[in-house]
């Protein structure tokens, strides 16, 4: 990573979730700005208490495509009681950091996306489900943020599964201050962008009145940032900070 030794890079995460990327990145020698354009806001309304109390016994696998979802069906599920959740039903996920969480809170993770997008968690689990037959179409609980994308559904839907989305979370992009920043004031030489909410709270609070390399996390990311009229440098070769790094070389 010598190439990203004394770079200054923006970080437009969440501000709770800006602090590990920062770590991550200043070990390495690089410089970290952090500049939260996001927030994440649990859901906590009757509904989606009502619907994880019905169908959480009759799951035969939950997935996760976010440490944000774990955190916040936990907190849901605390207040209708653990025994809720089948010890039989199993857990899906997305990357290292939502394993790392599922397992903190379940004590398992059971199958992990390979390249850590929500299409390579959806055919991974639809290979598994292939090679175990059930006599009934397999129930899956998919917990997620409302405005991610239905690629999940439609991937295990077709398949046969059926599956029940619960949106447990939200990202809410900032909003435009009274004043924009510009962006020469943080003298950057690269901005990670790693998430569409991201991309509108960016653009919501930065004068772009200078220029800087701009890299996305993922396709959804880069097709915000293009809509926004922004010159993408490069996409992630997997979605993660490891990915963003390793393209940023």
């Amino acid at each position: 990573m010598k190439m990203l030794i004394g770079q200054r890079i923006l970080i437009t995460r969440s501000a709770e979730d800006c602090g590990t990327w920062a770590t991550r990145l200043e070990k390495i020698g690089a410089i970290p700005i952090i500049f939260p354009c996001i927030t994440c806001e649990e859901i906590e309304i009757p509904t989606a208490i009502n619907n994880l109390t019905k169908y959480l016994k009759t799951a035969d696998w939950i997935v996760f495509t976010s440490r944000r979802g774990v955190s916040s069906f936990a907190k849901n599920i605390e207040k209708i009681g653990k025994n809720s959740l089948s010890s039989r039903t199993k857990i899906a996920v997305i990357g290292p950091a939502t394993k790392d969480s599922a397992i903190s809170y379940f004590g398992h993770a059971d199958l992990i996306a390979k390249d850590g997008t929500a299409e390579s968690l959806g055919k991974t689990l639809v290979s598994v489900l292939s090679k175990n037959s059930q006599n009934s179409a397999p129930r899956i609980l998919i917990l997620l943020a409302e405005n991610a994308g239905n690629v999940l559904e439609k991937i295990l839907g077709e398949a046969g599964c059926k599956c029940t989305r619960i949106n447990v979370y939200r990202t809410v992009p900032a909003n435009t201050g009274a004043k924009k920043k510009p962006l020469s004031k943080f003298s950057v030489d690269k901005i990670l962008l790693a998430s569409p909410s991201a991309v509108t709270g960016f653009i919501n609070q930065m004068d772009l009145d200078s220029s800087a390399e701009i890299f996305t996390i993922g396709p959804s990311t880069t097709r915000a940032a293009q809509a926004a009229d922004l010159v993408v440098t490069a996409e992630a070769s997997r979605p993660s900070l490891d990915g963003l790094m390793e393209t940023m070389q």
